[in-house]
């Protein structure tokens, strides 16, 4: 039951992250500059939260903080990758990419660590990857025009992928070595380091007091999404945490978009959703 409410919280904070992120695309903020201050912010309260005095961070293992770091950049990069993408081939086509970088640490999960789970919850896992494809958007502006642009997706399926499979990489061999908040405020420590030196590059250091607003907000909730997944993978596995993780943020996020931002939902897309509440039923096992 512990393993769910960490899902639940983890699935809130990710939701939020969501709908923030909307709100600044809407208000026409610069994205980069609100993620530099996101992985400030994040990486400050990390180090807060320590047991213990910040030094202590940098007395792990030599490669543990080299993965931390290099995870730094995967996080930043697969959001200026996911930018791009959005613009050169169309949102269907990225969202798709990104939803199917499940299967890298569902793998890593059942292939790796041999972790164990129920024919209800892998007929679960199978249904979550159909309701993805159902839930997709009606209207995909863009499409694949030059072999290139093929590298977007392929970019984003598998750096969203080694994203989340850290986390569970992290939970099973390296728990022990280095303290969950240390891990992440070295992760988002990285990540804000890039930004402000690709901001600098850009000459666009300057903040807005809106931007400093929403990377504060998004900062607090994006550290504990991370916080929370693996908390949730101490106490179940990771093929069914990610998934259930994942298309539950899709199913509160399109209810919240037909709710609140007035949304339209096709027919294929509301049996989407159905079959994505199905697969979360059997993944926790009802």
């Amino acid at each position: 039951m512990t393993g769910l409410v960490y899902i639940g919280l983890c699935v809130s904070c990710s939701v939020a992250i969501a709908q923030l992120l909307k709100k600044v695309r809407q208000s026409e903020l610069r994205l980069l500059n609100v993620l530099v201050i996101n992985y400030i912010i994040a990486a400050i309260i990390s180090f807060i939260m320590l047991d213990g005095p910040i030094s202590s961070v940098f007395k792990a293992d030599g490669s543990v903080i080299i993965i931390a770091l290099a995870l730094g950049a995967v996080f930043i990069a697969n959001f200026a990758i996911y930018s791009i993408s959005l613009h050169r081939i169309g949102m269907g086509i990225s969202i798709a990419a990104m939803r199917m970088s499940l299967i890298i640490p569902i793998c890593l999960s059942l292939f790796v660590y041999n972790e164990r789970i129920s024919i209800e919850q892998y007929l679960g896992v199978i249904l979550v990857f159909a309701a993805f494809y159902l839930m997709l958007p009606v209207r995909i502006t863009g499409s694949i025009r030059r072999p290139g642009d093929i590298l977007y997706p392929v970019l984003l399926l598998v750096m969203s992928g080694i994203a989340d499979a850290s986390l569970k990489v992290y939970e099973r061999e390296f728990s022990t070595a280095i303290q969950g908040y240390s891990f992440l405020g070295l992760i988002f420590m990285s990540a804000s380091i890039i930004g402000g030196i690709t901001l600098i590059w850009k000459r666009d250091f300057k903040f807005s007091l809106k931007e400093i607003l929403y990377g504060i907000f998004i900062g607090v909730v994006n550290l504990y999404s991370s916080f929370f997944l693996i908390s949730a993978l101490t106490e179940i596995p990771g093929s069914v945490v990610f998934p259930m993780v994942n298309i539950s943020i899709v199913l509160i996020g399109a209810l919240i978009g037909y709710l609140y931002w007035k949304d339209k939902v096709s027919g294929k897309q509301l049996a989407g959703l159905i079959l994505a509440s199905i697969s979360i039923l059997l993944l926790i096992g009802f």
